[in-house]
């Protein structure tokens, strides 16, 4: 880690909504925001001094959901890889995370704390990983494995990591326990069903609600006591509204939202995770990726609709979160959820989006998710200005020049 480091003539976006602060001079010591000052701020003796030139530093960007172990399009694909090409893969996509400028991410199920305990030895670099480790699922939906006897849960990855099939509240409790005690830092459950089920799930249609408001709780109660929440994977406003009863703290995706669900959800304060590039990315190429007939006219039912649920969060003014959910391949191209939002949102709401609200969501907005003192030194900087250039997060690899981590610097292409 690099003892002292300042930043001069640096065009601060705070991620804050604030207007951005030119010619700023920041300190950063021991991981920390230090100081943030102007032209005549003095550098500490022995600091590493860079001259930004008017680029712009803003908050390392934080993804609040992704997906970096869905290594092929489908979960069924990615599991019969050899153990040793899963990892590798999934390594590979946590390195090229953190060089597009994220430098948090919640994993939405599939990955073990293994990748977060690599990163702290120092094996690869990666992003500070919220893992929900694997969500909790209906018997008899897109997590079966087709057959007569008992549902039993199809594996997610070669690491073996399975769903936790459950049905009724005492079962939904003790899954969300047996999750928490391998090293969950949330709970996922599917609230609704999937695009990408398996084509025997037929039942498994967005928009068609799945666990009761009494199951949810149940998930919730175990959450809240063991300190942390529920994250909802819901489609239409059925499951929205059960998620909200229930008490969940986020609701992803969302495409089928309508006026009064959005309503609901900024009366209670639930986060909304519009995912917004995987849809553009499967309308484009899921063809190409091998996408089946029943998986395409899922996506055809909701992908398009994901903007209109944006548009009727914002309105509504929701607390509107970023994730981009990328799985299969393209998963370098999580930067365009960015540019995406920003078409409702702004080019500054969408970075607020992806800072300080991601932040919030995962409890941790008084430890970084902005510039200012006092905060972890989390911080990217830009070749240019997001807000005139908002789509450069797209091609992050090169337009994101530089890449701290708690005041450690992962990636310059400046000096």
């Amino acid at each position: 880690m690099t003892d002292r480091l300042v930043f001069r003539h640096a065009l601060i976006i705070d991620g804050t909504g604030a207007s951005p602060q030119p010619d700023a001079t920041v300190i950063i010591a021991d991981g920390v925001i230090q100081e943030i000052g102007g032209l005549r701020t003095k550098a500490p003796k022995g600091a590493r001094v860079v001259d930004l030139k008017g680029r712009c530093l803003l908050p390392g960007l934080i993804d609040a959901h992704v997906h970096p172990g869905n290594i092929e399009l489908r979960n069924t694909m990615t599991a019969k890889l050899p153990p040793a090409v899963y990892v590798l893969s999934v390594c590979r996509n946590l390195e090229t995370d953190i060089q597009l400028g994220f430098t948090t991410v919640r994993d939405a199920a599939g990955l073990d704390p293994g990748f977060r305990e690599a990163m702290a030895r120092g094996m690869i670099q990666g992003p500070r990983l919220f893992l929900s480790v694997t969500p909790l699922s209906q018997s008899g939906g897109e997590s079966r494995i087709a057959g007569t006897g008992p549902d039993r849960p199809a594996p997610r990855n070669a690491l073996n990591i399975c769903p936790e099939i459950c049905d009724g509240p005492d079962q939904v409790r003790a899954a969300a326990r047996r999750t928490l005690g391998r090293g969950a830092d949330q709970i996922k459950v599917f609230a609704d069903g999937e695009v990408l089920a398996s084509q025997e799930s037929d039942r498994a249609v967005p928009g068609q609600w799945k666990f009761s408001v009494e199951e949810i709780k149940a998930a919730v109660d175990v959450a809240e006591a063991g300190g942390t929440y529920v994250m909802a994977h819901a489609y239409g406003p059925r499951a929205i509204q059960n998620c909200l009863a229930a008490g969940v703290r986020s609701i992803e995706h969302g495409n089928l939202m309508d006026d009064e669900t959005a309503r609901l959800m900024a009366e209670r304060g639930v986060y909304y995770v519009p995912t917004l590039t995987v849809y553009d990315l499967l309308l484009a190429r899921g063809r190409e990726w091998g996408l089946d007939d029943t998986s395409q006219a899922k996506l055809e039912a909701v992908g398009r609709q994901g903007r209109d649920a944006l548009e009727a969060a914002f309105r509504a003014g929701v607390k509107i979160a970023s994730g981009s959910d990328i799985v299969g391949p393209a998963q370098a191209l999580k930067g365009r959820e960015l540019a995406i939002k920003a078409e409702v949102l702004g080019p500054m709401g969408a970075i607020v989006s992806a800072t300080r609200t991601n932040a919030e969501l995962l409890g941790v907005a008084d430890r970084w998710g902005t510039v200012s003192p006092g905060k972890l030194a989390d911080l990217i900087v830009t070749a240019r200005n997001p807000l005139d250039h908002i789509s450069l997060f797209e091609d992050g690899l090169k337009n994101v020049v530089m890449v701290i981590r708690e005041g450690a610097v992962i990636k310059d292409l400046i000096s």
